[in-house]
């Protein structure tokens, strides 16, 4: 298979999903290759925090998210010691508890929506750097192999990780020849 991508983002948790969703709302063509055959049933992390869903709603999907979990508006500690969050500034005044799988699943139909290829099964084995790109080698399902020729030319990003997938430019985004 041979697939070009300006960028291909390795893992489909909440980091992965929320930046292939940015990315292709942003007009970069971005793969999303997931080793695992499907959504993950398991769960993380369970607390969605106030920054967090601020991020999520300027992203229009914090509604979504906060319709599948709790909000909880105090946190009690052991004997007396609580936190009340309710009078602290802002749209939510809370911590929400959801599983990580509900985050996952809002943030990737967000992400495929946007244009943003999600491939589940697909597990990248290697990776060879060249001049004009990145050729990423892929397991598919365990069983083939596939290669993704050129397939990156511009990052190459593992969870909350990037590696430049050419000399990374001297000048930074927003400025000039800095790119997108």
């Amino acid at each position: 298979m041979d697939h070009d991508a300006d960028v291909v983002v390795v893992g489909a948790g909440p980091t992965g999903l929320l930046l292939a969703g940015d990315l292709a709302r942003a007009g970069v063509t971005c793969l999303l290759l997931e080793r695992r055959a499907d959504r993950s049933g398991l769960t993380r992390a369970f607390a969605v925090h106030a920054r967090t869903l601020e991020q999520l709603d300027a992203r229009g999907i914090a509604d979504e998210l906060i319709a599948s979990g709790t909000q909880v508006h105090v946190l009690r500690f052991f004997g007396d010691a609580a936190l009340d969050l309710s009078g602290l500034p802002g749209r939510f005044p809370y911590v929400l508890i959801t599983p990580q799988y509900e985050t996952e699943r809002v943030l990737e139909e967000r992400a495929g929506s946007l244009g943003a290829d999600i491939r589940y099964g697909h597990k990248v084995a290697g990776l060879t750097q060249h001049r004009d790109g990145v050729d990423v080698q892929v397991e598919e399902d365990g069983r083939r192999r596939l290669r993704l020729r050129r397939a990156v030319r511009r990052w190459l990003v593992q969870g909350h990780r990037l590696a430049p997938a050419q000399p990374a430019p001297r000048e930074r985004p927003g400025q000039p020849g800095g790119g997108p």
